[in-house]
Protein backbone atom coordinates (compact mmCIF):
# COMPACT_ATOMS: atom_id res chain seq x y z
CA UNK A 1 0.00 0.00 0.00
CA UNK A 2 1.80 3.74 -0.96
CA UNK A 3 1.62 6.50 1.20
CA UNK A 4 -1.76 8.62 1.56
CA UNK A 5 -2.99 11.01 -1.68
CA UNK A 6 -0.96 14.07 -1.31
CA UNK A 7 1.34 12.97 1.48
CA UNK A 8 5.18 13.61 0.77
CA UNK A 9 6.96 10.42 -0.61
CA UNK A 10 10.24 9.87 1.20
CA UNK A 11 13.05 10.29 -0.16
CA UNK A 12 14.55 7.46 -2.42
CA UNK A 13 18.38 6.77 -3.24
CA UNK A 14 19.26 6.18 -6.40
CA UNK A 15 20.39 2.73 -8.06
CA UNK A 16 23.60 4.48 -9.21
CA UNK A 17 24.81 5.47 -5.93
CA UNK A 18 24.09 2.51 -4.20
CA UNK A 19 26.12 0.99 -7.09
CA UNK A 20 29.06 3.39 -6.64
CA UNK A 21 29.19 2.48 -2.58
CA UNK A 22 29.31 -1.06 -3.19
CA UNK A 23 32.07 -0.55 -5.51
CA UNK A 24 34.05 1.75 -3.31
CA UNK A 25 33.60 -0.89 -0.35
CA UNK A 26 34.72 -3.83 -2.59
CA UNK A 27 38.77 -3.04 -2.18
CA UNK A 28 37.87 -3.26 1.85
CA UNK A 29 35.57 -6.10 1.59
CA UNK A 30 38.44 -8.05 -0.56
CA UNK A 31 41.30 -6.59 2.13
CA UNK A 32 39.06 -8.02 4.92
CA UNK A 33 38.46 -11.81 3.29
CA UNK A 34 42.35 -11.71 2.42
CA UNK A 35 43.55 -10.68 6.09
CA UNK A 36 40.76 -13.19 7.70
CA UNK A 37 42.20 -16.17 4.90
CA UNK A 38 45.54 -15.10 6.17
CA UNK A 39 44.99 -15.68 9.64
CA UNK A 40 43.43 -18.30 9.54
CA UNK A 41 46.06 -19.90 7.71
CA UNK A 42 48.30 -19.09 9.91
CA UNK A 43 46.51 -20.78 12.95
CA UNK A 44 46.51 -24.20 11.02
CA UNK A 45 50.17 -23.89 10.11
CA UNK A 46 50.76 -23.05 13.85
CA UNK A 47 48.42 -26.10 15.01
CA UNK A 48 50.05 -28.44 12.21
CA UNK A 49 53.56 -27.45 14.04
CA UNK A 50 52.17 -27.58 17.83
CA UNK A 51 51.27 -31.19 16.87
CA UNK A 52 54.26 -32.10 16.00
CA UNK A 53 56.19 -30.72 18.47
CA UNK A 54 54.48 -31.79 20.99
CA UNK A 55 53.74 -35.38 19.27
CA UNK A 56 57.42 -35.71 19.28
CA UNK A 57 57.58 -35.45 22.69
CA UNK A 58 54.38 -37.52 23.43
CA UNK A 59 57.19 -39.99 21.52
CA UNK A 60 60.51 -39.63 23.70
CA UNK A 61 58.60 -39.89 26.79
CA UNK A 62 56.60 -43.67 25.24
CA UNK A 63 59.94 -44.62 24.28
CA UNK A 64 61.36 -43.48 27.56
CA UNK A 65 58.73 -44.92 30.10
CA UNK A 66 57.09 -47.50 28.16
CA UNK A 67 53.62 -48.12 27.45
CA UNK A 68 52.27 -49.16 30.80
CA UNK A 69 54.15 -45.94 32.71
CA UNK A 70 53.16 -43.71 29.87
CA UNK A 71 49.61 -44.34 29.25
CA UNK A 72 49.18 -45.75 33.24
CA UNK A 73 47.54 -42.77 35.71
CA UNK A 74 47.80 -42.98 39.92
CA UNK A 75 44.53 -43.20 41.02
CA UNK A 76 42.98 -40.22 42.59
CA UNK A 77 40.03 -41.53 44.37
CA UNK A 78 40.05 -38.49 47.41
CA UNK A 79 40.96 -34.69 47.00
CA UNK A 80 44.23 -33.79 48.26
CA UNK A 81 43.94 -31.79 51.64
CA UNK A 82 43.48 -27.99 51.43
CA UNK A 83 41.03 -28.73 48.07
CA UNK A 84 37.66 -29.45 49.01
CA UNK A 85 38.29 -28.74 52.54
CA UNK A 86 37.85 -25.50 54.97
CA UNK A 87 40.99 -24.84 55.30
CA UNK A 88 41.06 -21.91 53.03
CA UNK A 89 37.59 -20.65 52.99
CA UNK A 90 34.02 -21.59 52.77
CA UNK A 91 33.20 -23.87 50.00
CA UNK A 92 29.79 -22.60 48.23
CA UNK A 93 28.13 -23.34 44.89
CA UNK A 94 25.86 -20.81 43.10
CA UNK A 95 23.29 -22.20 40.39
CA UNK A 96 23.20 -19.01 37.26
CA UNK A 97 19.95 -17.88 36.47
CA UNK A 98 20.33 -18.07 32.95
CA UNK A 99 22.35 -21.43 32.26
CA UNK A 100 20.99 -23.29 35.41
CA UNK A 101 24.96 -24.13 35.62
CA UNK A 102 26.31 -24.50 39.08
CA UNK A 103 29.53 -22.62 39.59
CA UNK A 104 31.66 -23.67 42.90
CA UNK A 105 33.72 -21.20 44.68
CA UNK A 106 35.50 -20.52 47.71
CA UNK A 107 34.92 -17.59 49.83
CA UNK A 108 36.78 -15.94 53.12
CA UNK A 109 36.11 -12.62 54.48
CA UNK A 110 32.61 -10.73 56.35
CA UNK A 111 29.64 -10.81 54.76
CA UNK A 112 29.38 -7.00 54.53
CA UNK A 113 32.83 -6.63 53.05
CA UNK A 114 33.10 -5.36 49.64
CA UNK A 115 33.38 -8.02 46.91
CA UNK A 116 36.92 -8.86 45.61
CA UNK A 117 36.50 -11.26 43.15
CA UNK A 118 39.28 -13.68 41.96
CA UNK A 119 39.41 -15.55 38.15
CA UNK A 120 42.22 -18.17 37.88
CA UNK A 121 43.42 -19.65 34.17
CA UNK A 122 45.00 -22.83 32.86
CA UNK A 123 45.37 -25.41 33.71
CA UNK A 124 44.48 -24.31 37.66
CA UNK A 125 41.53 -23.76 39.67
CA UNK A 126 40.51 -22.07 42.60
CA UNK A 127 43.22 -23.30 44.44
CA UNK A 128 45.65 -20.81 43.24
CA UNK A 129 44.05 -18.16 45.17
CA UNK A 130 44.68 -19.72 48.20
CA UNK A 131 47.31 -17.36 49.69
CA UNK A 132 45.32 -14.42 48.84
CA UNK A 133 42.20 -15.68 50.31
CA UNK A 134 44.32 -15.72 53.58
CA UNK A 135 45.79 -12.29 52.68
CA UNK A 136 42.59 -10.07 51.50
CA UNK A 137 40.12 -12.29 53.97
CA UNK A 138 39.77 -9.75 57.07
CA UNK A 139 39.17 -6.88 54.72
CA UNK A 140 37.51 -8.39 51.70
CA UNK A 141 34.99 -10.62 51.01
CA UNK A 142 37.16 -12.99 48.80
CA UNK A 143 35.47 -15.40 46.06
CA UNK A 144 37.97 -17.47 44.64
CA UNK A 145 35.91 -18.80 41.93
CA UNK A 146 36.04 -22.44 39.64
CA UNK A 147 35.01 -21.16 36.08
CA UNK A 148 32.75 -23.28 34.36
CA UNK A 149 34.51 -26.46 32.82
CA UNK A 150 36.95 -26.66 35.65
CA UNK A 151 37.57 -28.20 38.80
CA UNK A 152 33.88 -28.67 40.84
CA UNK A 153 31.81 -26.50 38.89
CA UNK A 154 29.61 -27.57 36.20
CA UNK A 155 30.95 -29.03 33.03
CA UNK A 156 28.50 -28.73 30.06
CA UNK A 157 29.11 -30.99 26.90
CA UNK A 158 30.68 -29.25 23.77
CA UNK A 159 32.82 -26.80 22.92
CA UNK A 160 30.26 -24.86 21.96
CA UNK A 161 29.21 -24.24 25.84
CA UNK A 162 32.33 -22.56 26.21
CA UNK A 163 32.62 -19.62 24.00
CA UNK A 164 33.92 -16.64 25.52
CA UNK A 165 30.65 -15.06 25.37
CA UNK A 166 29.28 -17.77 27.29
CA UNK A 167 31.72 -17.39 29.87
CA UNK A 168 31.66 -13.70 30.26
CA UNK A 169 28.21 -14.02 31.09
CA UNK A 170 28.77 -16.24 34.05
CA UNK A 171 30.72 -13.68 35.53
CA UNK A 172 28.82 -10.90 35.24
CA UNK A 173 26.45 -13.20 36.72
CA UNK A 174 28.18 -13.94 39.55
CA UNK A 175 28.97 -9.92 40.24
CA UNK A 176 25.15 -9.64 39.86
CA UNK A 177 24.80 -12.42 42.78
CA UNK A 178 27.26 -11.55 45.26
CA UNK A 179 28.62 -8.42 44.68
CA UNK A 180 25.22 -6.18 46.47
CA UNK A 181 26.77 -5.04 49.49
CA UNK A 182 24.33 -5.36 52.32
CA UNK A 183 22.03 -2.81 53.76
CA UNK A 184 20.70 -1.32 55.77
CA UNK A 185 16.58 -1.91 56.41
CA UNK A 186 14.24 0.45 54.50
CA UNK A 187 17.59 1.38 52.49
CA UNK A 188 17.34 1.40 48.83
CA UNK A 189 19.21 -1.46 47.32
CA UNK A 190 22.39 -0.56 45.70
CA UNK A 191 24.10 -1.91 42.63
CA UNK A 192 26.33 -4.98 42.50
CA UNK A 193 30.63 -4.57 42.24
CA UNK A 194 33.38 -6.36 42.40
CA UNK A 195 37.63 -5.36 42.67
CA UNK A 196 37.60 -8.13 39.78
CA UNK A 197 41.35 -9.56 39.77
CA UNK A 198 42.15 -11.90 36.74
CA UNK A 199 44.94 -14.40 36.22
CA UNK A 200 46.29 -16.13 32.57
CA UNK A 201 42.84 -17.33 31.20
CA UNK A 202 40.85 -15.52 34.09
CA UNK A 203 42.87 -12.24 32.79
CA UNK A 204 41.38 -12.14 29.38
CA UNK A 205 38.00 -12.36 31.01
CA UNK A 206 38.47 -9.60 33.68
CA UNK A 207 40.07 -7.48 30.54
CA UNK A 208 36.63 -8.00 28.67
CA UNK A 209 34.09 -7.91 31.60
CA UNK A 210 35.59 -4.78 33.02
CA UNK A 211 35.40 -3.17 29.30
CA UNK A 212 31.71 -4.11 28.13
CA UNK A 213 30.22 -4.02 31.95
CA UNK A 214 32.33 -1.23 34.01
CA UNK A 215 29.28 -0.58 35.66
CA UNK A 216 29.94 -4.00 37.83
CA UNK A 217 33.88 -3.40 37.93
CA UNK A 218 35.19 -1.23 41.15
CA UNK A 219 38.90 -1.70 40.51
CA UNK A 220 40.30 -4.56 38.05
CA UNK A 221 44.04 -6.18 38.40
CA UNK A 222 45.23 -8.12 35.42
CA UNK A 223 48.43 -10.58 35.92
CA UNK A 224 49.89 -12.05 33.34
CA UNK A 225 46.96 -11.72 30.40
CA UNK A 226 47.18 -10.43 27.08
CA UNK A 227 44.43 -8.54 25.85
CA UNK A 228 43.11 -9.95 22.82
CA UNK A 229 43.44 -6.85 20.71
CA UNK A 230 46.71 -6.80 20.56
CA UNK A 231 48.19 -10.33 20.87
CA UNK A 232 48.08 -10.96 17.27
CA UNK A 233 49.93 -8.16 16.22
CA UNK A 234 52.94 -9.24 18.73
CA UNK A 235 52.68 -12.65 18.08
CA UNK A 236 53.56 -11.79 13.88
CA UNK A 237 56.55 -8.86 15.42
CA UNK A 238 57.77 -11.03 17.35
CA UNK A 239 57.81 -15.19 16.52
CA UNK A 240 59.55 -16.26 19.90
CA UNK A 241 55.65 -15.75 21.08
CA UNK A 242 54.67 -18.71 19.13
CA UNK A 243 56.87 -20.63 20.67
CA UNK A 244 55.77 -19.53 24.33
CA UNK A 245 51.58 -19.65 22.59
CA UNK A 246 52.23 -23.14 21.35
CA UNK A 247 49.79 -24.79 23.36
CA UNK A 248 47.52 -22.78 22.59
CA UNK A 249 47.18 -23.77 18.95
CA UNK A 250 47.58 -27.41 20.46
CA UNK A 251 44.11 -27.00 21.79
CA UNK A 252 42.83 -25.92 18.72
CA UNK A 253 42.98 -30.15 17.79
CA UNK A 254 40.27 -32.58 18.97
CA UNK A 255 41.23 -35.30 21.60
CA UNK A 256 45.21 -35.36 20.75
CA UNK A 257 46.28 -32.46 23.41
CA UNK A 258 43.48 -34.31 26.07
CA UNK A 259 46.16 -37.67 25.13
CA UNK A 260 49.34 -35.56 25.24
CA UNK A 261 48.52 -33.24 28.49
CA UNK A 262 47.57 -37.10 30.60
CA UNK A 263 50.47 -38.85 29.63
CA UNK A 264 52.81 -40.34 32.08
CA UNK A 265 50.19 -39.41 34.89
CA UNK A 266 50.66 -35.65 33.85
CA UNK A 267 53.62 -35.03 33.09
CA UNK A 268 53.14 -31.78 31.07
CA UNK A 269 51.23 -30.27 33.51
CA UNK A 270 53.85 -30.90 36.03
CA UNK A 271 56.26 -29.42 33.93
CA UNK A 272 54.31 -26.59 32.88
CA UNK A 273 53.72 -25.78 36.76
CA UNK A 274 57.14 -26.71 37.93
CA UNK A 275 59.64 -26.94 35.41
CA UNK A 276 62.88 -24.57 35.41
CA UNK A 277 62.04 -22.66 32.50
CA UNK A 278 58.17 -22.37 32.80
CA UNK A 279 57.36 -23.22 36.59
CA UNK A 280 57.59 -21.22 39.70
CA UNK A 281 60.90 -19.24 40.61
CA UNK A 282 60.63 -18.68 44.11
CA UNK A 283 62.66 -21.82 45.84
CA UNK A 284 60.60 -21.45 48.59
CA UNK A 285 56.87 -21.59 46.80
CA UNK A 286 57.81 -24.48 44.22
CA UNK A 287 54.77 -26.53 44.04
CA UNK A 288 54.68 -29.59 46.57
CA UNK A 289 53.23 -32.98 45.31
CA UNK A 290 50.70 -32.27 47.07
CA UNK A 291 49.69 -29.00 46.09
CA UNK A 292 50.20 -30.19 42.03
CA UNK A 293 47.77 -32.48 42.74
CA UNK A 294 44.88 -30.04 44.11
CA UNK A 295 45.04 -29.43 40.48
CA UNK A 296 45.41 -32.74 38.54
CA UNK A 297 43.11 -34.61 40.90
CA UNK A 298 40.96 -31.72 38.95
CA UNK A 299 41.78 -32.49 35.70
CA UNK A 300 42.06 -36.48 36.35
CA UNK A 301 38.04 -36.72 36.71
CA UNK A 302 36.30 -38.55 33.71
CA UNK A 303 36.14 -35.99 30.67
CA UNK A 304 37.55 -33.25 33.42
CA UNK A 305 40.50 -32.54 30.74
CA UNK A 306 38.02 -31.43 27.73
CA UNK A 307 36.52 -28.25 29.43
CA UNK A 308 39.54 -26.25 30.39
CA UNK A 309 40.53 -27.02 26.38
CA UNK A 310 37.68 -26.05 25.06
CA UNK A 311 37.94 -22.32 26.21
CA UNK A 312 40.95 -22.26 24.14
CA UNK A 313 38.78 -23.96 21.00
CA UNK A 314 36.67 -21.40 20.94
CA UNK A 315 39.69 -18.54 21.04
CA UNK A 316 39.51 -18.17 17.01
CA UNK A 317 35.96 -17.77 16.40
CA UNK A 318 35.61 -14.37 15.48
CA UNK A 319 34.18 -12.98 18.91
CA UNK A 320 34.06 -9.22 18.84
CA UNK A 321 37.48 -7.81 20.62
CA UNK A 322 36.31 -4.81 22.76
CA UNK A 323 38.37 -1.54 21.40
CA UNK A 324 37.89 0.53 23.95
CA UNK A 325 40.15 0.27 27.39
CA UNK A 326 38.31 -0.54 30.65
CA UNK A 327 37.03 3.20 32.34
CA UNK A 328 37.91 2.44 35.71
CA UNK A 329 41.01 2.37 38.33
CA UNK A 330 43.18 -1.10 36.48
CA UNK A 331 46.62 -2.06 37.53
CA UNK A 332 48.38 -4.93 35.07
CA UNK A 333 50.84 -6.81 37.26
CA UNK A 334 53.57 -8.84 35.27
CA UNK A 335 56.35 -11.34 35.83
CA UNK A 336 59.51 -10.73 34.35
CA UNK A 337 60.44 -14.49 34.17
CA UNK A 338 56.81 -15.23 32.52
CA UNK A 339 57.81 -18.16 29.84
CA UNK A 340 54.72 -18.38 28.39
CA UNK A 341 53.88 -15.03 27.89
CA UNK A 342 56.92 -12.76 27.02
CA UNK A 343 57.64 -9.54 28.98
CA UNK A 344 58.03 -7.12 26.28
CA UNK A 345 53.63 -7.92 25.65
CA UNK A 346 53.27 -5.44 28.61
CA UNK A 347 54.73 -1.86 26.88
CA UNK A 348 51.79 -3.33 23.74
CA UNK A 349 49.27 -3.80 26.37
CA UNK A 350 49.34 0.40 27.38
CA UNK A 351 46.71 1.30 24.52
CA UNK A 352 44.60 -1.05 26.01
CA UNK A 353 44.69 1.15 29.31
CA UNK A 354 43.66 4.16 30.06
CA UNK A 355 46.68 6.85 30.77
CA UNK A 356 46.07 6.34 34.47
CA UNK A 357 46.39 2.84 34.75
CA UNK A 358 49.46 1.56 36.55
CA UNK A 359 51.99 -0.97 35.62
CA UNK A 360 54.16 -3.34 37.66
CA UNK A 361 56.96 -5.73 36.24
CA UNK A 362 58.11 -8.29 38.88
CA UNK A 363 61.40 -9.38 37.92
CA UNK A 364 62.05 -12.36 39.59
CA UNK A 365 58.28 -13.69 38.97
CA UNK A 366 56.86 -16.73 36.48
CA UNK A 367 53.77 -16.45 34.86
CA UNK A 368 52.25 -17.98 38.04
CA UNK A 369 52.08 -14.61 39.90
CA UNK A 370 49.94 -15.65 42.89
CA UNK A 371 51.90 -18.77 43.91
CA UNK A 372 55.23 -17.48 43.08
CA UNK A 373 55.40 -14.04 45.33
CA UNK A 374 52.47 -14.36 47.25
CA UNK A 375 52.95 -11.48 49.68
CA UNK A 376 54.50 -9.27 47.14
CA UNK A 377 51.34 -9.24 44.93
CA UNK A 378 48.78 -8.70 48.13
CA UNK A 379 50.97 -5.42 49.09
CA UNK A 380 51.12 -3.95 45.15
CA UNK A 381 47.89 -4.81 45.00
CA UNK A 382 46.36 -3.27 48.45
CA UNK A 383 48.55 -0.12 47.63
CA UNK A 384 46.67 0.22 44.34
CA UNK A 385 43.30 -0.11 46.09
CA UNK A 386 44.52 2.17 48.39
CA UNK A 387 45.52 4.51 45.98
CA UNK A 388 49.10 4.96 47.10
CA UNK A 389 52.56 4.21 45.44
CA UNK A 390 53.44 0.54 44.08
CA UNK A 391 56.63 -1.00 45.71
CA UNK A 392 57.21 -4.43 44.80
Amino acid sequence: MGPPHGAPRPPQVPAMLLSLCSLLLAPTRLLLAVSNLVARLGVAVATVAAAVAYGLWGLWVLLRRGPRATFGRRARDRPPPGLADGTYGEHKYLRLKDSGLMLHYVTRGPATAPLMLLLHGFPQNWFCWRYLLQEFGSRYRVVALDLRGYGASSKPPGVDSYRLEALLDDVRQVIEALGAPCRAPGAPPAAPKCILVGHDWGGVLAWELAAGHPELVEKLVVMDAPHRAVMAGFTLGHPTQLLRSSYVFLSQLPWLPELLLSMADFELVKLILTGAWTGIQSPGRILTEQELDAYIYSLAQPGALSPPLHHYRNLFRGTPIPREPPPIATLLLWGGHDALLDPRLVPSLRRCLRPSARLCLLPDASHWLPEDQPRALARLIQDFLDGGSLHP
